[in-house]
């Protein structure tokens, strides 16, 4: 398989419940079954989805001593992601309760528990690996992670999520600066940078020299680079069955192009086709095999 892809992030326990639609404020939703739970996290997403798309992969993160850990790292090598560098805290996993409704948006409360705690990266761990993906996560570990890596000459990318966007493009200028790619949605630049526009990911694909790719939930994605060019790749479009986790798989996806030497819109346009993939199950880790991918989106 050759050398590892290192997710760095986020290994969470979800619980998931269906509902026909969001309730309204002192109004009830009724669920459409029983609960379901699965592992999830950003970084663990990822990571899973990279072993289904047949790359070696390894997480680092936290768990608790509680049974969601348990169970967590128990999945995590199930699908064959390398759990070496998973830390055992005492404490509670991190945990997800999530609603998800008829048309497969999903509404999610979050309790990161010993996710974030401070701990050290083994340095080697990363200096051995071919690739680099950072999610949102707590500063430090991005920090060192990215520190690592670039000193290393390894490759980065960075999908900043909600939590880390929130502490702004000048708290986050040095690793943006030693990432190679920045995946990011429209509430995530805003969150960044203060503006929505797309001269605003033009603005910094220029300022840290790295190609910006901005998510737009099932519609073009838009790719902004260094050298100013400009290009959009068009969604595949299907009936979303539960859009959890499709932007991690997106991110698993454009990784996967990446490391397998596609080109830059090749790479996007065969993410788009693996986040349409996973949309069509439930669950964040669900993604379906890279054959049944190839078969139905001709990639």
């Amino acid at each position: 398989m050759g050398k590892r892809i290192v997710a760095v992030g986020h290994i969470v326990y979800d619980i998931r419940n269906y509902v026909e639609e969001f309730p309204e404020p002192d109004h009830t939703a009724v669920m459409r079954m029983d609960p379901k739970v699965s592992g999830g996290g950003s970084a663990a997403n990822v990571a899973v989805n990279l072993c289904k798309l047949g790359f070696n992969s390894g997480v680092v993160g936290n768990v608790g001593t509680d049974r969601h850990g348990k169970f967590l790292l128990s999945d995590l090598q199930r699908f064959g992601v390398d759990t070496s560098q998973v830390r055992v805290f005492r404490g509670m996993s991190g945990l997800s309760v999530i609603i998800i409704d008829a048309h497969g948006e999903v509404r999610v409360v979050e309790d990161f528990g010993v996710a974030d705690r401070r701990r050290a990266i083994d340095p080697d761990y990363i200096r051995e690996s071919q690739f680099l993906h950072m999610s949102g996560c707590a500063f430090h570990l991005l920090d060192a992670a990215s520190r690592v890596a670039n000193q290393s000459g390894i490759p980065i990318s960075f999908d900043p999520g909600r939590a880390a966007s929130r502490l702004g493009e000048r708290k986050l200028a040095p690793i943006l600066k030693r990432a190679e790619y920045l995946i990011i949605n429209r509430k995530e630049l805003f969150a960044m940078t203060g503006s929505r526009e797309e001269s605003a990911a033009s603005d910094l694909a220029k300022r840290h020299n790295l190609v910006c790719v901005i998510k737009q939930g099932g519609r073009e994605l838009i790719v902004k680079t260094a050298a100013a060019d400009s290009f959009t790749v068009d969604p595949f479009h299907v009936k979303p069955v539960d859009t959890l986790g499709a932007g991690d798989a997106f991110c698993a996806g454009f990784i996967a192009g990446v490391n397998e030497r596609k080109s830059l819109f090749e790479s996007v346009r065969f993410a788009n086709a693996v986040a349409a993939a996973k949309v069509l199950r439930k669950g964040a880790q669900s993604l379906p095999s890279r054959r049944f991918i190839a078969n139905k989106f001709k990639v």
